[in-house]
């Protein structure tokens, strides 16, 4: 959770990044310890890996944001956000049949 607090700043400097990287390498090497708990849960048994594509991308967070500036692109509430109001709000108006031709007409207008 500290880094997705941290990642928000709209302004990253050399001390935040070194927070984020110290807060990562904290994360890793504690992680075990959830899933021998089993509290790291799926929706009907405990999960026993960590392979989640976010968790990885997420290594490469200060060395972007080094090159790149500001982190807010490791959020997905823009994209999350457009695709509610422009693909599952107007699919709720649908038919449910052609469903692709309803959607293209819908952003067409």
């Amino acid at each position: 959770m500290d880094v997705q607090y941290m990642v928000q700043s709209p302004s990253p400097d050399e001390n935040l990044l070194a927070r984020i990287d110290r807060s990562l390498l904290i994360f890793h090497e504690n992680k075990d310890v959830i899933i021998s708990l089993k509290a790291w849960m799926g929706t009907k048994k405990p999960i026993n890996n960590w392979f989640i594509p976010k968790l990885e991308l997420m290594q490469s967070i200060t060395a972007s944001s080094r090159k790149v500036g500001a982190l807010i692109q490791w959020s997905a509430d823009t994209t999350e956000h457009a695709h509610i109001s422009e693909i599952k709000d107007p699919a709720q108006h649908t038919n449910n049949n052609d469903y692709d031709p309803q959607i293209c007409h819908h952003l067409d207008h």
